[in-house]
């Protein structure tokens, strides 16, 4: 089996996982406008990515940049945008208040339109980076410096430092367990990251 084959293989693992704890948490919805809602919508969207990433290594970027394939990649981005989004509502939802959670929504709003309108035109991952990561990285230190009153989450915190490590792995194209490389290592470090994701999802707010 070759890289792209394990690429997809662990992808197809990774998003089987992720549609698991995004049914329980949507299950588990009381109100969708909570942190709580927007975190189940969150992990559902990241599913999404992940089984779209499958299709694209497992049957299409082994064509090469067919059409198809181009399309996929750019609704596999897309669907990321909308995570960011969903992130962001997240975080405005668990830590601030009604007066400014309505900022929150209308700059996850323009951020998105603008990162569709660039993802359509820019072939170039990086603009999904700079899209996600500062939205991440405020979620993540909110929650470190919420960990004493309650509102953040320690186990939110383990899944996205994970979730960090393999992003981190992935953009510095570690190579030595081939044939698994950089994008399954990414995959094989977010099964556990996924899991602490899930936990953390547990502890925010739902009303």
């Amino acid at each position: 089996m070759n890289a792209l084959a394990v690429t997809a293989v662990t992808n197809f693992i990774l998003a089987s996982e992720v549609f698991v704890f995004a049914g329980v948490l949507l299950g588990r919805v009381t109100k969708l406008d909570s942190s709580f809602g927007f975190w189940a919508l969150a992990i559902l969207f990241l599913a999404v990515g992940a089984l779209m990433g499958g299709i694209d290594h497992g049957f299409l970027e082994p064509g090469g940049n067919s059409p198809a394939r181009v399309v996929m990649q750019r609704a596999t981005w897309i669907a990321l945008g909308i995570l960011t989004l969903l992130v962001l509502l997240t975080t405005g939802w668990q830590f601030t208040k009604p007066p400014v959670r309505t900022a929150f929504l209308v700059v996850g709003l323009v951020q998105l339109s603008v990162f569709v309108f660039l993802v359509v035109f820019i072939d170039n991952f990086l603009v999904v980076i700079v899209n996600y990561a500062p939205v991440m990285i405020l979620f993540l230190s909110l929650h470190l410096v919420h960990l004493g009153d309650g509102a953040g989450s320690w186990r939110m915190v383990v899944g996205l430092i994970l979730a960090f490590v393999a992003s981190a792995v992935q953009s510095l194209g570690v190579d030595v367990l081939s044939p698994l490389d950089r994008n399954g290592l990414y995959h094989v470090i977010m099964m556990p990251g996924v899991f602490f994701l899930y936990l953390g999802g547990l502890d925010l707010a739902r009303g």
